[in-house]
């Protein structure tokens, strides 16, 4: 039986420089003549996981905005999708608009970020999409949005707001917040989602759609959101990059996103399972 191997991009796929490599591109296209079938697993937008698997010839499931969505790139269509009310985006985007704070909205085909740009949120394409009203947002399906400052103090009231809104949760932070680096350069984001989605609970739903068990799934990450996705899996790969929490829960240890860690995790994959 086919077995899936859902593999995490930023600092898992990707190196420091966030270039894929040619033995990474290789190996996973190697391994998917076999019995196997790579799935991106990101809190990137689908859309950008898209240019990334037409680059790489690999991986037609995409599990986007950390589970949040699912998508078939042989059939174009979404097969599965936790989309945030509109009453709520509402309510979110007035905060930002008075604290004049840095907001996108992930959707299936395009970014969209307000004008309130005091963090470079427009890190995935060129031309993300700016919007000068919620109101254009009110037709789009919005599954994940992202939330950023140069301010720590900043994130720390946004965080404090987001509190009081049961239905949402912070699904990833960035390692700049957690280690409370409070006058980092690099600035801090916090990705938001439905209360109780995650990447874990995106394998779950990719699970019941292709019809497969927990026992023919894999999983390669590197940071503290990929908890949910190693809980998700039968057989888990820590990058040697990884944070000590994930390492602890892992099967295999690879090397580093700059030792291409991903291409000796397929190796050893495919030994112990072929």
């Amino acid at each position: 039986m086919k077995k899936y191997i859902f593999v995490d991009i930023d600092g898992t796929l990707t190196d420091s420089h966030k270039k894929v490599s040619k033995a990474n591109i290789k190996a996973m296209n190697e391994i998917e003549k076999k019995d196997f079938e790579i799935v991106f697993c990101s809190g990137r937008t689908n859309d950008y996981l898209v240019e990334l698997s037409k680059k790489c010839n690999t991986s037609r499931y995409l599990i986007s905005s950390n589970g949040s969505l699912i998508y078939d790139q042989k059939e174009k269509k979404i097969i599965y999708q936790d989309k945030i009310p509109f009453k709520i985006l509402e309510t979110i985007y007035d905060y930002c608009k008075e604290n004049r704070m840095a907001i996108s909205f992930n959707t299936e085909k395009n970014r969209y970020c307000n004008d309130f740009l005091n963090y470079d949120i427009n890190y995935e394409k060129k031309d993300t999409k700016r919007i000068r009203s919620i109101k254009d947002m009110e037709s789009k399906n919005i599954t994940q949005f992202v939330l950023g400052s140069y301010s720590y103090n900043e994130m720390t009231k946004v965080k404090d707001f987001l509190d009081t809104i049961p239905a949402l949760e912070i699904v990833n932070i960035s390692t700049t917040m957690k280690l409370k680096q409070i006058d980092s350069p690099d600035g801090f984001f916090y990705d938001v989602v439905l209360k109780g989605v995650n990447k874990g609970t995106g394998i779950k739903n990719f699970i019941k759609t292709v019809n497969t068990t927990k026992d023919n799934c894999i999983a390669i990450g590197d940071h503290i959101n990929d908890i949910d996705m190693f809980n998700a899996v039968n057989y888990k790969v820590a990058m040697g990059n990884a944070c000590d929490e994930l390492k602890s829960k892992a099967t295999f240890i690879t090397k580093t996103n700059d030792e291409d860690g991903v291409k000796y995790a397929l190796e050893h994959i495919e030994k112990e399972f072929i």
